[in-house]
């Protein structure tokens, strides 16, 4: 269940990861490249450093935050069925989406080099890319997230898949 547990959080912060730089970093930068406040290289150098950041985070967070434990306590007393998946996105979205965004805003913030006057502020930055990130990720995590348990339960045996070579699963 550890190797499940590490795939899931490696698989699910590459997708988010890529998703929300583009999402967050265009949102929050591509309207000052177009007009002309910011160089079209601070979007560039902005996103690939973005994912990396993004992609970072994303382990830490799911090396550290034991989610299925999380998202178990606090869904142990629902049915199974779209009510309690809709509910575990949720609550994965709101754990890993803030403090992402936030990252990498702040990364693309810092690099950006315009006169005094002419930077956008962080905060003018941030609300808009959170709030679109938010939402992507909260679709992706509902999307992907089942997907990929399916398929890992499969290969390495589980509740979902069942165990392979008829063994029980071992615990994690």
């Amino acid at each position: 269940m550890k190797k499940t547990g590490f795939l899931m959080s490696l698989y699910m912060g590459l997708t988010l990861s890529v998703f929300l730089t583009f999402t967050g970093v265009g949102v929050g930068m591509l309207p000052n490249v177009i007009a002309g406040r910011l160089p079209k290289q601070a979007l560039i150098v902005s996103m690939i450093g973005g994912f990396f950041v993004s992609f970072a985070i994303s382990m830490l967070i799911g090396l550290i935050v034991p989610m299925h434990k999380v998202t178990g306590a606090l869904t142990k007393n629902m049915r199974p069925g779209v009510g309690k998946l809709l509910f575990e996105s949720l609550l994965s979205d709101i754990i890993y989406t803030p403090l992402i965004s936030a990252c990498m805003v702040a990364l693309a913030y810092f690099r950006i080099d315009a006169p005094p006057g002419e930077k956008p502020s962080y905060i003018h930055m941030l609300i808009p890319s959170l709030a679109a990130c938010f939402i992507v990720a909260y679709i992706l995590i509902l999307v992907f997230q089942p997907m990929f348990l399916k398929k890992l339960m499969k290969k390495y045996g589980g509740p979902q898949g069942g165990p392979p070579g008829g063994m029980p699963p071992a615990e994690g």
